[in-house]
């Protein structure tokens, strides 16, 4: 799989438990920490897997990074509002939706307008960084460090169980 492929296979996962998220009712909490928590999870390797390889590789052909990176501070942001509501807030819902709309709009801008300008690099260059983006995907999702790293994220934010 390119680069561009394999991100856009992952954004796909996150919209998908977002919509999961935000469909879910006030009364099922168990589902919604779930949902939430994996939620965390995937959007702390895609962050990592992007700012470590893909957005290295492309610094050169699309002039996107900044925006790129503010929308990742944006995502963080909102993503801390959920992570601090009860999971049973009547807001709950509301703020998963901004998230949603945000995650939405950042997806729209990689996948339109970045990916597209990251084909410059060509299409040996764009298979090798699609192998090495799963590599480095399934490394973190199967690490102690990272499943650290989401126990301190969870503490720093307070998360309400």
């Amino acid at each position: 799989m390119k680069a561009d492929e394999v991100l856009t296979a992952h954004h796909d996962v996150l919209r998908g438990l977002l919509r999961d998220l935000a469909e879910t009712s006030d009364g099922q909490t168990d589902r919604r920490r779930e949902l939430r928590d994996e939620l965390l999870r995937e959007l702390e390797v895609h962050t990592q897997i992007e700012d470590e390889l893909f957005y290295p590789a492309v610094v050169d052909v699309s002039p996107l990074l900044s925006l790129a990176h503010a929308e990742h501070r944006q995502i963080d942001d909102q993503l801390a509002v959920v992570m601090r509501l009860a999971l049973d807030d009547p807001e709950f819902t509301t703020e998963v939706r901004m998230l949603e709309s945000t995650l939405r709009h950042h997806t729209f801008e990689e996948e339109e307008r970045m990916f597209p300008q990251s084909h410059a690099l060509g299409e040996r260059r764009l298979e090798e960084l699609g192998a090495q983006l799963q590599q480095r995907q399934r490394e973190l999702g199967r690490s102690g460090g990272m499943r650290l790293i989401m126990r301190l994220k969870r503490a720093t934010l307070r998360t309400r169980p």
